[in-house]
């Protein structure tokens, strides 16, 4: 697959998408709910006194079944790779279980995970918010405050997993820390602005392991009408990764990967900038959904691995590091037919690892290799919602990694000279309580 493809149109996208139309229907809940939702719909309800807060218990449970284009390929994302001898698998995708304890100006959040795979903390933080609603603050566990698709809850996502660049960057999402909010006064022009601005800990849910705190900033915008929305968000990651041994490699244009002794202690720059824009509409057809986002930086890496090497994909440990500038997009389309319960999705997203090599030199210059393959991903999709609680669908992801003749393999796992045969059918059914 050929690089020209991709991330440029896909930012002429991301604007042209501010003009065209997307939205949700009489009864859908707004991007801003499903980005930062109070609580989910339904549950457990219990009030302690006249005084006393509330406590409340929701939740949802994925289940599904997949099929690979062939056996033990390495599925992109927390679904996790197929085992060597299988080519289809039922799991459970998520079982998540929301207690949220309100007190008003006060809420306490726990959300652990349950699967096959064991059980893991989701969310734990305090949140406090301020009468007027125009600060608020929270500490702990929680969502990193970086474009539209690490909050956007996987309840209501229309594809099964978030786009490869996301899943690179951000794995679990979640990490450990402190962030402050700012919106302005309900009714007035400034309530369509959202600041979020917090230091964290830059190892996911894993233990700290330096002194440095990583910065992460997000400004939004949300214009909500009679009959849709559209909004806009820019990011801003601004953090470091330290060098576990005395070298690192630095990507060189046409030279490889060059080594630079002497750096044990340092810290290497971990930098992300994010553009985001959506626009939903109400037309006669039902209602349309556009999203997009176009993200750029520096990334830290291994030489095997591209990925945050945070605690939360891989620890360096004894990995020298190896620095590469990366870009990454995607574009959803949804439409929901008429006043019905049926949705088509379609779905584009793009990685590039390494924008300063081209396919052909990958593997034939020093240092590099799969790390710095790029891939284009084509998802198309069906949703059934049967009713607030009940989501059936089936959605088809295409991955295409573009084929790099320095790294031809007799495994056709890991022969990227040609286009790997690992794309992935899910078929799911969720329930929300």
């Amino acid at each position: 697959m050929k690089r020209q493809l991709t991330t440029a149109a896909l930012a002429a996208l991301t604007l042209a998408g501010t003009n065209a139309v997307a939205a949700g229907t009489g009864g859908s809940t707004s991007v801003a709910e499903k980005i930062a939702p109070a609580a989910e719909d339904g549950g457990l309800k219990l009030r302690f006194g006249e005084k006393g807060g509330q406590l409340k218990i929701t939740g949802y449970l994925q289940a599904q079944w997949q099929l690979a284009q062939q056996k033990g390929i390495d599925a992109f994302g927390d679904g996790g790779s197929f085992g060597e001898n299988s080519d289809n698998r039922f799991m459970l995708r998520r079982g998540r279980v929301k207690f949220t304890y309100d007190l008003g100006v006060m809420q306490v959040v726990f959300q652990p995970d349950f699967s096959e795979k064991g059980v893991k903390v989701r969310d734990a933080y305090i949140k406090l918010t301020a009468p007027s609603q125009v600060i608020g603050g929270q500490v702990g566990i929680f969502d990193r405050p970086f474009g539209y698709e690490i909050g956007y809850s996987s309840s209501y996502r229309e594809t099964p997993e978030r786009s490869r660049v996301y899943l690179s960057l951000f794995p679990n999402e979640r990490d450990l820390g402190a962030m402050l909010s700012l919106s302005g006064r309900k009714g007035t022009f400034m309530s369509r602005f959202m600041l979020n601005g917090g230091l964290f800990n830059g190892n996911g849910v894993g233990e700290e392991t330096d002194s440095r705190k990583d910065f992460i900033g997000r400004l939004a915008y949300l214009h909500t009408y009679e009959t849709g929305e559209w909004g806009a968000a820019f990011s801003y990651y601004n953090g470091g990764v330290l060098n576990p041994v005395n070298e690192k490699y630095k990507f060189v244009k046409d030279r490889g990967f060059v080594k630079q002794e002497g750096v044990q202690g340092e810290y290497s720059k971990r930098q992300y900038f994010g553009f985001a824009a959506q626009v939903s509409q109400q037309w006669a057809a039902g209602t349309t959904h556009v999203r997009a986002e176009y993200l750029w930086g520096k990334q830290p890496g291994t030489q095997n691995k591209n990925a945050d090497p945070g605690g939360t994909s891989f620890g360096a440990g004894s990995d020298p590091l190896y620095l590469r500038s990366f870009r990454g997009a995607y574009v959803y389309f949804i439409q929901d037919i008429g006043k019905s319960k049926h949705s088509l999705v379609f779905k584009y997203d793009n990685y590039d690892p390494n924008t300063k090599i081209g396919a052909d030199r990958i593997g034939r210059l020093p240092g590099t290799g799969a790390a710095d393959v790029a891939y284009n991903t084509y998802g198309v999709g069906y949703m059934f919602r049967w009713n607030k609680y009940l989501t059936l669908s089936a959605y088809y992801d295409m991955v295409s990694n573009e084929k790099c003749p320095g790294l031809a393999n007799d495994n056709p796992l890991k022969d990227y000279a040609r286009n790997i045969k690992d794309n992935v059918l899910t078929l799911r059914i969720q329930a929300k309580f």
